[in-house]
């Protein structure tokens, strides 16, 4: 019985921590509209309804597979996402942002 409880518990963070991550910059894609978190770009971003006053900025171009900024255009701000995971490969991505408005 304690082993079904532990199990259902554990699916439960699983299912929350996989609906959380579902509007986080991993999602985004080239169109989508994003708000940051906090005052540094490199903190985190949330993939937002454009049509919202939360949209700040829009993505011009994702590039998986680097963390190398200079993918974007100079002077474009440019978010970084990397992803450090325990059993598989490391994974980054670049998005490539200008104002939303």
């Amino acid at each position: 019985m304690l082993k079904g409880i532990g199990l259902v518990i554990g699916l439960i963070v699983i299912a929350v921590g996989w609906i959380s991550s579902m509007d986080d910059a991993e999602s985004a894609e080239v169109g989508d509209c994003v708000h940051k978190s906090s005052s540094s770009l490199d903190d985190g971003l949330e993939v937002v309804d454009c049509g919202t006053s939360k949209a700040q900025y829009k993505v011009t171009a994702v590039h998986n597979g680097t963390s190398d900024t200079s993918v974007c255009p100079a002077g474009q701000p440019a978010y970084v996402k990397e992803t450090h995971r325990r059993r598989r490969a490391d994974t980054a991505m670049v998005l490539c942002l200008t104002a939303a408005k």
